[in-house]
This record gives structure tokens, C-alpha cells and sequence, in this order.
């Protein structure tokens, strides 16, 4: 399969070298990349437009005056990319930066799966620099089945429930059948919603072991308490306030159809809630934002700028 019919989207906003990194290691592995820029500010913004520059017709830049919101930017890119004529669309954050051949490992897999026509999406296995993520996939095989599968080279998960956006390589077909991402999600959740979405649908979504993306979920946060080294991610109140508004949202459009999701749900509820207890800053802050989140959901808010 060509993966001059891949064409990439990248939502940037405040960027910093992982961008730049990202589109050095994206260049050789698509056909098109479609970079759409959520106000980054002067600096980010004249360096990539030397970029795009340098990059004669592989890169289009689409500039807006502010901050669109994940969803609304990455459905700018997708709907280029959809009228482009590309047969994939590559979904990536500005902080991802592809391994070398990740595209490629991505469509091999595709192609050799039993049932390639009912896989709308793959997704690669997920690493940081700092070995705070761990290589799993949350698998689901019907209603009541929900659970972690550690997975690494040579493996390929099938009957995954959900990924995280960046690194998705999703079938042009599907986002014409299923639709684009949920724009009042704004940031957060966004991949949950649209993946239980394909399932609803008959799609199905792998991952695969052999293809990787560096990627960072949150600020990586270094502290030492009860004698002990603690390395996390954690996000700030903006983020939680999404997350938490976000995931219930989700709950209410998908958890009826997936009960065992929402014991997953509960385990991170809990560990996220003690990590920023004891061991977070701005503790009362975020604790605020999410209790803001929660009301904003059972009240149907759909605000997106609260911080």
C-alpha cells in the first residue's frame, strides 16, 4: 500500500521543538502533511511558515487567529486532507514525533490483518522519553469486556476499544461514514468519543506493536516524597476541567453500551485524584476545575474556555 495516499494532520498550538522534530521524522513517511495552527504566537508561527516554505507542495499551513480547540482544528485538517483525495488521514499532536518507518509499519499491518475490509483504524505503540508510559492497549471484545493488554514488538492487537488520537491512522472511509470529531469536546476525550463511535458503527481498531510514536501525555513532573522517586504527567486545571466535563459526556453517549468501561473509569478517577493530592501542585485549583467540569456536564454547559 502507498503511503503517498497517507496524508498527515498536526494541530499545533504553543509549540515547541517536538513539532519541528515531528515534521522532520513525518516528511519521508506521507504524501501530504496538513499542519493547522491554533494562534501559536509570532515565533512558532514564522518558523513554520519557513518550513512549509522549505517544503514546497508536501506541506499546507493553515493559520487561525486563535485557539479553535483540538477537535475544530484537526476536522480543518481532515476535511483538506478528505478533498485532497487521500485514502488515510494521520492524526498527530505537535508534541509526537514518528519513529522511523511508522507509517509504513502501520499499513503493513492493515494489509495483513485476516480481515482488513472491518479495521477503520491503526494506531502505533506509544513511548516517551522519560518511561512514564507504558505500552498498553485497552481491549474489548463485547459489552462486559474491558481490560489492559501490555503489548510491544512483534505483537498486533485486534478488538481494541479506543487509542489516543495522535499517531491514528483512520480510513478515509470511516470519517465519511462516521463523521469528524465532536467540536464541543474542544480538547480532551475527543478520541474516547470518536472511537466508541466507529465501534457503534462495525469498525474495528488495532495496535501494533512494531510501529512507535514518541508521545507525552501531560508535563512530565519529577519529585521526591516519602523517600521515594515519583516521575508523572500531570495536567492543569484548563485540562482537567475538560477531561472531567469530557468524560462524562462520554459516559452518557457510549457507557450504557460498554458497562465494563466504566470500572476502568472509576480505577482512573482514582489514581488521578491521589496523584494530584499528594503529589501535584495548585491542588485546590484543580480540584475546582474538575468539580466546574462535573456540574458543566450534568447542566448540558457547553463551554470550552474555562480555565
Amino acid at each position: 500500500m502507498r503511503q503517498t495516499s497517507v496524508a498527515a494532520v498536526i494541530v499545533s498550538y504553543r509549540s515547541d521543538d517536538r513539532l519541528f522534530r515531528g515534521l522532520d521524522a513525518l516528511a519521508s513517511q506521507v504524501g501530504r502533511i496538513i499542519v493547522v495552527d491554533n494562534d501559536s504566537g509570532d515565533a512558532v508561527t514564522a518558523k513554520l511558515k519557513d518550513v512549509a516554505e522549505a517544503g514546497g507542495n508536501k506541506i499546507r499551513l493553515v493559520l487561525n487567529d486563535d485557539n479553535a480547540g483540538l477537535a475544530a482544528a484537526q476536522n480543518q485538517g481532515i476535511q483538506l486532507a478528505l478533498e485532497e483525495g487521500a485514502d488515510w488521514v494521520l492524526l498527530l499532536d505537535d508534541d509526537s514525533v514518528p519513529d522511523a518507518g511508522m507509517v509504513e509499519t502501520l499499513l503493513a499491518a492493515y494489509a495483513m490483518h485476516p480481515m482488513p475490509e472491518r479495521i477503520g483504524l491503526v494506531a502505533p505503540r506509544l513511548h516517551d522519553a522519560e518511561c512514564t508510559l507504558k505500552a498498553r492497549a485497552y481491549v474489548s471484545k463485547h459489552a462486559f469486556d474491558f481490560r489492559p493488554v501490555r503489548f510491544g514488538p512483534g505483537d498486533v492487537v485486534d478488538n481494541v476499544a479506543f487509542v489516543m488520537a495522535s499517531g491514528s491512522l483512520v480510513k478515509a472511509d470511516v470519517l465519511r461514514e462516521v463523521g469528524l470529531m465532536r467540536e464541543d469536546f474542544f480538547v480532551d476525550y475527543i478520541d474516547f468519543e470518536f472511537a466508541f463511535r466507529m465501534r457503534r458503527f462495525g469498525w474495528g481498531l488495532i495496535a501494533v506493536g512494531d510501529a512507535g510514536l514518541e508521545h507525552r501525555l501531560g508535563e512530565f513532573e519529577h519529585k521526591r516524597m516519602f523517600g521515594r522517586d515519583f516521575r508523572f504527567n500531570s495536567h492543569s486545571g484548563f485540562r482537567r476541567y475538560h477531561i472531567y466535563r469530557n468524560r462524562m459526556r462520554v459516559w452518557r453517549a457510549h457507557g450504557f453500551r460498554l458497562p465494563a468501561f466504566f470500572a476502568f473509569e472509576v480505577a482512573s478517577i482514582a489514581i488521578d485524584l491521589a496523584k494530584l493530592i499528594l503529589l501535584e501542585d495548585d491542588k485546590l485549583e484543580k480540584l475546582g476545575a474538575i468539580g466546574r467540569g462535573v456540574m458543566h456536564a450534568m447542566l448540558g454547559r457547553a463551554s470550552s474556555r474555562v480555565g
